[in-house]
């Protein structure tokens, strides 16, 4: 589709654009999107919404007779399984590396089904448009400089975006998307989600550029779809040959590129929720419930359970909001919140309640304090950001800590404040250190510096 000029992300998508599915409410991520995109336009689909059979028929709607279904995939890690106890070599005992299971399941478009209701878009003003743009690029905390002429781009050395002015740009999408691509590569960076895409790129025009430039571009989609955003896609045709060379190397690259595209997008609007709802707290700390904060995540245990028998055991949903998973081999759910990091284990059956984790009064205290610690050693403008705990990576060093955190330097104006009950091991003072979460859990080792690469620009 690339080499016949109509690549699904190059069509000129407004917010309902991006396939989701009606009776959950949730965009399809990562290379289901890109094949549902395809899909839609080669078989000349304009409704973005599929779902199963099953899912259908609990509506009431039934898929004609004679549609053919089109397949997406999920991957899901078994847990680790212990060996057997007969064994009498070195391995008895140990634990088995997860296996990756691959589930396949077959959705309908909308325009295949009958009885289901009319599509109807929600249109965006100009000024949603422009406000939606505008709380992800402020929300994100970036240094964002408007000095350039006639290009864009974002520099790795400095953690620096730069852009036209505003008046340069013929709209407020053009603005905003282009705006979008630049901070999609800027989570790349080795304190953010450590692409190596963007960490290894050292000069414009090798594979490697090609291949963050795809996942850039698709990111700015993906966000653009999630908040009503029009993607426009004349500014971003230079590539397309570049692509195209990746692609026949290695026709994978593409999943590979929209599942990191999704892991951006999810990073960018987690911070979003993350900084709206710390000025909420901030302006009345009593305005916001905790109960009322976990609504969102414990409807999602709620549809889990509704619809486990649609989509089997063992499966994980996740959203920018959190993940929720059913764990095989028993009767729990565990609901993890991104925003406030924190795991909770609930029995089939049984509401959500609180974990055995430091309470939110406790944990607001001491990330208070944490932000007075940053302000104190990197200035009163300081950015201090809690940490992702799904998927985040943090290089820097550890300059203070707290009762319940560790705060990391990630800038000359940046830091993070890490949950120390989920660090192992846990840092020290001075040292410079790499955190990498992973199901929750923060894994901590030396830092190696490495060298800078040049600007990823368009």
């Amino acid at each position: 589709m690339l080499e016949q000029g109509v690549a699904p992300w190059q069509k000129p998508w407004d917010g309902a654009g991006i396939p989701q599915n009606p009776t959950t409410g949730r965009a399809y991520r990562g290379g289901n999107a890109l094949h549902l995109m395809a899909t839609a336009i080669r078989r000349e689909f304009d409704d973005p919404r599929w779902l199963t059979y099953r899912q259908a028929a609990a509506q009431g709607w039934q898929v004609r007779q004679g549609e053919k279904g089109t397949q997406i995939e999920f991957w899901q890690a078994n847990p680790q399984a212990e060996r057997g106890g007969d064994r009498t070599d070195d391995t008895a005992g140990a634990k088995e590396q997860p296996r990756l299971v691959r589930r396949v399941y077959t959705v309908f478009n909308a325009k295949q089904i009958g009885g289901i209701p009319a599509y109807a878009p929600r249109q965006h003003s100009a000024f949603e448009t422009a406000q939606a743009g505008e709380r992800i690029l402020a929300n994100s905390g970036a240094t964002i400089v408007h000095d350039q002429a006639d290009q864009a781009f974002y520099r790795p050395g400095t953690d620096s975006i730069h852009l036209p002015p505003r008046n340069a740009f013929k709209d407020a999408p053009g603005y905003y998307g282009t705006a979008l691509h630049e901070l999609a590569h800027w989570t790349g960076h080795q304190s953010r989600l450590n692409r190596s895409t963007l960490t290894d790129s050292y000069r414009f025009g090798d594979v490697n550029y090609a291949r963050e430039e795809l996942r850039a571009e698709l990111a700015s989609v993906f966000l653009a779809a999630e908040r009503g955003i029009p993607h426009d896609p004349a500014s971003h045709a230079a590539y397309v040959g570049s692509w195209i060379k990746a692609l026949r190397e290695d026709k994978n690259e593409i999943f590979r590129a929209a599942h990191d595209a999704s892991a951006a997008t999810d990073y960018l609007l987690t911070l979003e929720r993350e900084k709206t709802r710390a000025q909420a707290i901030e302006a009345s700390p009593d305005s916001i419930e905790p109960e009322q904060q976990r609504t969102e995540l414990d409807d999602e245990t709620r549809q889990l359970k509704e619809d486990e028998q649609a989509v089997g055991p063992g499966t994980e949903w996740e959203s920018t909001r959190g993940t929720v998973r059913h764990e095989p081999g028993s009767e729990t759910v565990l609901v993890h919140g991104k925003e406030p990091g924190e795991d909770r284990r609930t029995p089939v059956g049984i509401a959500p309640n609180s974990a055995a984790v430091p309470s939110r009064d406790d944990l607001q205290k001491s990330f208070a304090a944490a932000k007075a610690l940053a302000a104190q050693a990197l200035g009163e403008n300081a950015k201090t950001r809690t940490a992702l705990t799904a998927s985040g990576n943090y290089r820097g060093e550890i300059i203070g800590e707290t009762d319940l955190h560790v705060v990391q330097r990630l800038s000359p104006v940046s830091a993070v404040a890490h949950m120390k009950h989920l660090l192992d091991p846990q840092p020290g003072i001075g040292e410079n250190v790499v955190v990498a979460y992973s199901n929750q859990k923060g894994t901590v080792r030396d830092a190696h510096r490495r060298t800078k690469g040049r600007g990823m620009g368009r």
